[in-house]
């Protein structure tokens, strides 16, 4: 269930938004230095903007766009909406980039068959289906973090439940927005703090309570690697797309796909 809050606070101009149960988890919004009535505004837009791309993307409901491709798909090729079909062109490119191990399918890319003329996409292979879990948030981002600048906003923080993050500007009693990196399997352990400025952040990993989440598309084998990889980028989606694809490709492979991206830091921990 999707609940929703946000308050203003008069005091420090700041705005604090947040939505639990979106895109399977918790969206924080902060904003400095911008009055009630803009922010408010800006809010709604922002929450409208969520709740379809959750709706669009969300292959477990029945209802979007990514499950009515996959049922159908199976079958015949299927018409794409614009928007979709830039979006798994998108995720076509970064298969490319990352040698294979960024593969929205989990199983095998070059299964999808995709016809420019009609913009359409059928599987060449039964049980093929889409998973966008590896890149939905790093997209959500990249159009909330577009519309807050549209908007003019000079200071914010977007947050998807610590593990997805977009900085703008500074934090209002600070130089930068510092982000605390937690050992997942010891808690109250701080890894790391990250100092993020008009920079995108990205973790993923393995943890206790959901083990064994990442496939390798090559072994089809579940990662079960006691290991937490972050990246800081100036792109939500290549920080997003670049955290998983580190968590299963080698030394070797890791230094050919790291070329092909313009990274700012990278923080592996073995825990």
């Amino acid at each position: 269930m999707i609940s929703f809050s946000s308050n203003y606070y008069d005091s420090f101009s700041i705005f604090h938004g947040s939505i639990a149960g979106i895109m399977g988890t918790r969206f924080d919004l902060l904003i400095s230095k911008l009055s009630k009535s803009e922010t408010v505004s800006l809010w709604n837009k922002v929450v409208i903007e969520l709740e379809r791309l959750h709706k669009m993307m969300n292959r477990f409901d029945s209802r979007s766009e990514l499950s009515r491709i996959n049922f159908n798909a199976q079958k015949s090729p299927t018409i794409l909406s614009e928007e979709m079909w830039d979006i798994l062109n998108d995720c076509k490119q970064y298969n490319k980039l990352t040698e294979g191990f960024f593969d929205i399918t989990l199983n095998d890319m070059s299964q999808v068959i995709f016809d420019e003329t009609s913009k359409s996409v059928v599987f060449a292979t039964k049980d093929l289906y889409f998973d966008l879990g590896g890149y939905a948030k790093g997209y959500a981002l990249e159009k909330i973090k577009k519309m807050l600048l549209d908007a003019n906003v000079e200071h914010s923080l977007i947050n998807f439940g610590d593990s997805s993050i977009s900085a703008i500007g500074n934090h209002p009693f600070g130089n930068c927005w510092s982000i605390s990196i937690e050992n997942p399997f010891q808690k109250g352990e701080m890894l790391k703090e990250i100092e993020l400025k008009n920079q995108d952040f990205s973790s993923s990993g393995n943890l206790p309570t959901h083990t064994q989440h990442i496939i390798n598309p090559y072994t089809k084998e579940l990662n079960s690697q006691s290991k937490l990889v972050c990246v800081c980028a100036k792109n939500p989606i290549e920080a997003e797309v670049l955290t998983t694809t580190l968590m299963l490709a080698t030394s070797e492979q890791q230094k050919r796909i790291k070329s092909n991206f313009k990274i700012d830091k990278i923080f592996v921990f073995n825990l």
